[in-house]
């Protein structure tokens, strides 16, 4: 299942490390530590795993001894610099079909957190949830993220955006002085259920000042042109996670059933999962796991339900298996969310 491997556009990451140089960090010492090569950010094709970007993050906070970094990287950044998301944006008509274009093709820059939209009524919410198990620290990709949606959604309508709330599904830290200065004016809420930025519904019919409906319709091309590519697996791990997800219906795939769809005998399939350094099990799990933690973040299923839908024949089997994925019951997961 692709989702199992989150990864960030390798030229967004070089936009940490393009400021970072420009505050005088030793960036080459930084990459050092988390064994990344700075090249690497280089080539716009590339793709940086998430367990590698926050390694990253952690290290450039220890080096410079700045725990709101985040806020103050994406503050340097240009919102164009984002590369071809930010022209899909920019081409769009209003600022509710930028915000659209944003949800819709938000994976070609960062997999690991989902960006939707949600009207309701005055009011409307552009929602940040982490979808990824990966990142257990998401304060750094949050933070980057949520200033430079502000600052984007101001330039594409040619003048101020006045947000209601901002969210943030972290605890308040020790100062929040940076987030009183980058966000004034709106309410801040730490600790809820996602993070997110409210603003008045009529924001949403704004023009977009550098709209081009024949460049709209070339990069929108383009994008999905990548998201497709992006989308697409490329190894036997990844083809069978994907056949897993499809296949998870109320019973449990078996392996015979999985090699069949994939047109490999058992035995194949076996051979070239352990030259990967893995096992059809040990995918299975990760895989049962992800959706997991998706619909015990959602709220909206019985843990009996979930059960159900991962192929366990009763809920106290699958209770225990998550137990064993995560250190604690699904029970307790959902109401350790609940109060996180």
């Amino acid at each position: 299942m692709k989702q199992e491997i989150h990864t960030l556009s390798a030229p967004s990451v070089g936009l940490l490390l393009h400021v970072l140089r420009q505050q005088g960090q030793d960036v080459n010492a930084i990459c050092r530590q988390v064994n990344l090569d700075p090249l690497l950010v280089q080539d716009v094709n590339a793709r940086i795993t998430v367990e590698l970007v926050q390694k990253l993050w952690q290290a450039a906070i220890a080096a410079t001894q700045d725990p709101d970094l985040a806020l103050h990287v994406a503050e340097c950044i240009n919102p164009t610099a984002m590369g071809t998301i930010a022209y899909v944006m920019m081409n769009a008509a209003t600022l509710r079909e930028s915000l659209q274009k944003l949800c819709k093709y938000q994976d070609i820059i960062c997999g690991a957190i989902q960006t939707s939209l949600h009207v309701q009524g005055p009011t409307a919410l552009v929602k940040l949830q982490v979808v990824s198990a990966c990142l257990t620290n998401p304060r750094p990709a949050l933070d980057s993220e949520l200033v430079i949606y502000k600052n984007a959604f101001s330039a594409l309508v040619g003048q101020p955006v006045a947000f209601r709330q901002v969210l943030f599904s972290y605890p308040q830290p020790a100062s929040i002085k940076e987030h009183e200065r980058l966000f004034a004016g709106a309410e801040l809420i730490f600790g809820a259920p996602y993070s997110g930025l409210m603003l008045d519904t009529a924001c949403l019919e704004l023009p977009v000042v550098t709209a081009n409906p024949e460049l709209n319709l070339l990069f929108e091309r383009y994008a999905e042109e990548y998201l497709q590519k992006l989308r697409e697996p490329k190894t036997v791990r990844e083809r069978v996670q994907r056949e897993i997800a499809q296949l998870l219906k109320g019973e449990e795939p078996s392996i015979n059933t999985v090699a069949r769809s994939l047109a490999m005998s058992v035995r194949s399939l076996q051979s070239r999962l352990k030259e990967e350094g893995v096992t059809y099990q040990g995918l299975l799990d990760e895989v049962r796991k992800t959706i997991a933690l998706r619909h015990l973040q959602d709220n909206h299923s019985t843990i009996a339900d979930i059960a159900y839908l991962l192929g366990f024949a009763e809920a106290s089997v699958f209770s225990r298996s998550f137990k064993k994925w995560t250190g604690m019951p699904p029970a307790k997961y959902r109401r350790h969310l609940a109060v996180a």
